[in-house]
């Protein structure tokens, strides 16, 4: 019986399962967390009928939120734990800009 290489490991049925779904809770995670922000900021920007737009920001927040989880869900599971420097980077790097007042949309 012959050892197996890196890419005939990860063709074999569920060898990558639990990479890509701790990729997906991590994106998803933090994805959410990013989306909730921008939407809090943005939503509101119209005013609304009393020019406070706080139902907007709310829903932008719920919204944001709701998309992020998804898309970072789909990104995470896509990238995976192959390249864990890309995920974890991208993670410390939003951590960093958002405790340092310089996450910018």
């Amino acid at each position: 019986m012959r050892d197996l290489n890196m890419m005939e490991i990860e063709a074999v049925s569920g060898a990558g399962l639990f990479s890509s779904l701790s990729s997906a809770v991590l994106g998803g995670t933090f994805a959410g967390v990013a989306g909730a922000i921008i939407g809090g900021m943005h939503g509101g920007d119209g005013g609304g009928i009393l020019g406070i737009g706080s139902i907007g920001q709310l829903v932008g927040m719920a919204a944001g939120g709701v998309i992020g989880i998804a898309a970072g869900a789909i990104g995470g599971a896509m990238i995976g734990w192959d390249d864990p420097d890309t995920v974890l980077s991208l993670t410390t790097q939003f951590i960093t800009n958002v405790s340092n007042g310089s996450f910018q949309v």
